[in-house]
Parts: C-alpha cells; sequence; structure tokens
C-alpha cells in the first residue's frame, strides 16, 4: 500500500491575510485541494494523511467534499511538529497509530503549497521505489554556483553539473523511512531542512528523478501571482 503524506502545517501567511498559505483561496478552491487532487485520482496511491493544526481540519473536510476521489481515501489527520521533518515524522507515525504500519509499503510526502504537483511526477517517484530506498524529483542548476564560507566572499567555486535542487513530493520505504526519522530524535531531527535528509543519513539509496519547474513552492504573494497567473491560462 502507498500513503501520500500531505503536509499542511505550516502558520505562514506572506501570501497575504492571516490565513496559511495552503487554505487560502487559488482559482475558486482551496489550496490544499489543488495539492491533494492528483493523489487521489491516482490509483498508485492508496489513503492520504493531512497533517494540519485541528481548526483548519473542518475547513479542509468542506473544501473536499464535492471530490470523493480525495474523501474517500483520507485516512485521517496528524497533528504538526515543531519544524517540516517532525511533520513528517508525526504522519509516519499516524500510520502506525492507525494500524497500518504492515500493510504500508511506501509513503510519498507532498507540500500542500505546491499546487501544480502532476500525477506523472507522483508515478514516477513511486515508480524509482521498485530498485530504490527513496526517490526525490531534482532540477539541474541554471546558474554557476559559488561557495563561501562566511557570506561575504567567494571562497570556492562549485561544479553546477553536480549539484541538484530538491523537489517535492518524495518517495520512500516505509520502515526504512520511518525509522531513519525517529533515530535523529531528539536534537539532530530539528536542523533537517528537507525530506530525503534523514533517508540519506541513514544510508538509505535515494533515486533522482527529473523534477519539473512549474512545481514550485508558494512562499510569496508573488508567487501567488505567478500560480493565479497560470490557471488562467489553463482555463
Amino acid at each position: 500500500m502507498n500513503v501520500a503524506i500531505i503536509l499542511a502545517g505550516g502558520v505562514g501567511s506572506r501570501v497575504g491575510g492571516d490565513v496559511p498559505k495552503q487554505f487560502v483561496d487559488l482559482a475558486g478552491e482551496m489550496m490544499i485541494v489543488h495539492s491533494l487532487e492528483p493523489f487521489g485520482n491516482l490509483p498508485i496511491v492508496q489513503n492520504i494523511i493531512i497533517v494540519a493544526e485541528d481548526k483548519w481540519r473542518e475547513d479542509i473536510e468542506n473544501a473536499i467534499v464535492d471530490y470523493p476521489a480525495i474523501s474517500e481515501k483520507i485516512l485521517g489527520y496528524a497533528d504538526p511538529g515543531q519544524n517540516r521533518q517532525l511533520s513528517i515524522l508525526s504522519g509516519l507515525e499516524a500510520i502506525e497509530l492507525l494500524g497500518l504500519g504492515d500493510m504500508t509499503d511506501n509513503v510519498i510526502v507532498h507540500d500542500a503549497a505546491r499546487p501544480f504537483v502532476t500525477e506523472e511526477l507522483i508515478t514516477a517517484c513511486l515508480e524509482a521505489l521498485s530498485d530504490h530506498d527513496g526517490a526525490m524529483p531534482v532540477l539541474p542548476m541554471n546558474d554557476t554556483v559559488y561557495l563561501s564560507h562566511g557570506g561575504v566572499q567567494v571562497d570556492e567555486l562549485l561544479d553546477r553539473n553536480t549539484i541538484f535542487a530538491g523537489q517535492a513530493p518524495e518517495a520512500f520505504a516505509y520502515k526504512k523511512y520511518l525509522d531513519a526519522n525517529r533515530k535523529l530524535i531528539p536534537d539532530k531531527i530539528l536542523v533537517v531542512h528537507g525530506s530525503s535528509e534523514p533517508a540519506v543519513m541513514a544510508g538509505m539509496k535515494v533515486a533522482m528523478i527529473p523534477g519539473d519547474v512549474r512545481n514550485f513552492k508558494i512562499t510569496s504573494a508573488a508567487d501567488m501571482e505567478r500560480a493565479e497567473e497560470i490557471f488562467r491560462e489553463k482555463y
């Protein structure tokens, strides 16, 4: 069984107003609905866990009421953690608490604030697990990349052909990834920034698959304007 963990616990509201960005209206729907829809549509994803504060869960339920493909897959909710990685661990442990740990083969982690994820990208991530312990979409670096130890001067020129920018969703073998995260408690997990970091630190083999430049994360008002424009062009 493949379970999607959708991260919607962030409190950032830089897109405007007091509502966290993942719950604002985007092209007539709550942003998280756009992020959930491809997971709902794909038979390869059997279930979904949403990591969100309790006060937003009724709003999410109301937003997906007309999307049975999504609502029928919702296993339940998990509480957000102190940082993004602890929120992921909360989602992983929710699967176990529901008694589905032994039935879950893989998990795929995605941000609710990435509304342009595609079914093709989700499928590619999960298919890569046939011969890897994890998979993440990446983008090549198009700009020249430098290393600076103090942020004041250039100390070293890096080979951009060996550097990649990671995206979400990221997929992992469930039990190995759960163990990898638990090994970082209590302190090391607080400095993790990317979903694949615990897997790499644990020696899991993480495949890189081609990412999608359209699959950007909305973090600012400018990103929101760009997203609205994409939807206008699409429809």
